[in-house]
């Protein structure tokens, strides 16, 4: 799944490039979900009210104060978002690059130019959803969740429990754990038959009871036949 936000001050430009941008998509066979706006006020009002979910950001950079803002905005609450200038002034993209400005795109209505910049952008975007989220398909949804905010997953009779750190959401899905384990990063740990655990979120080790105390307040179970190997991965992850 890639989330693209769309912001143009002209109707006809903005329905034209979210037109383009899902027959792009479409053509490569990769979900996709664009939301777009007209109004600057509404775009930057939803890059400080909320969470940036969203993966590239295409700004109408032709008033330059106003896409300082929204460049300036998306930057203080989203490092790893895309974000594209739209418009024809270079003078003006060069006074914003250390806003990093991932691809600057003149004329809108470039169509090759245009599916230029959406397939380098999402094959970057991919890797790094591989390397920063975890998704998976809940209740119909895909959903996308940091790696760093999971405390551990849980393998329940044929679902799987998704529990995020300090109590957060709770997630349940289809798949299985031995699936999982091989997409997730090395501070992942599989300590029992039903636990995948981050060892980030780990206070303590008990040794006599044989489970890993969370920050959480929360207690994992090790099985006795994958103590030895957790223990000692854990011991070299400190």
């Amino acid at each position: 799944m890639i989330r693209l936000f769309l912001y143009h001050s002209d109707p006809e430009i903005l329905t034209k490039m979210q037109r383009e941008m899902a027959e792009y998509f479409r053509g490569v066979r990769h979900t996709f979900q664009i939301t777009a706006s007209l109004s600057y006020k509404g775009t930057l009002a939803y890059l400080q009210s909320q969470p940036v979910r969203d993966d590239i950001f295409f700004f109408d950079c032709g008033n330059q104060k106003e896409a300082l803002q929204l460049a300036a905005a998306l930057r203080e609450r989203e490092l790893y978002a895309s974000w594209v200038y739209v418009g024809k002034n270079r003078e003006a993209l060069l006074r914003m690059l250390l806003l990093r400005p991932s691809a600057f795109l003149p004329d809108p209505a470039q169509t090759e130019h245009l599916c230029f910049i959406l397939k380098r952008l999402d094959h970057y975007h991919q890797i790094q959803q591989k390397k920063l989220y975890f998704s998976f398909k809940c209740d119909g949804e895909w959903m996308r969740i940091p790696y760093d905010e999971i405390s551990y997953f849980e393998s329940n009779a044929k679902k799987v429990i998704l529990r995020k750190e300090n109590g957060g959401e709770t997630y349940y899905f289809t798949a299985k754990l031995d699936d999982i384990e091989q997409e997730l990063p090395s501070f992942f740990l599989r300590c029992h038959q039903s636990y995948l655990v981050n060892m980030h979120k780990i206070r303590s080790l008990d040794t006599k009871e044989r489970t890993f105390l969370l920050f959480s307040g929360e207690e994992i179970l090790i099985s006795r036949r994958m103590y030895t190997e957790a223990k000692e991965r854990y011991q070299n992850f400190l």
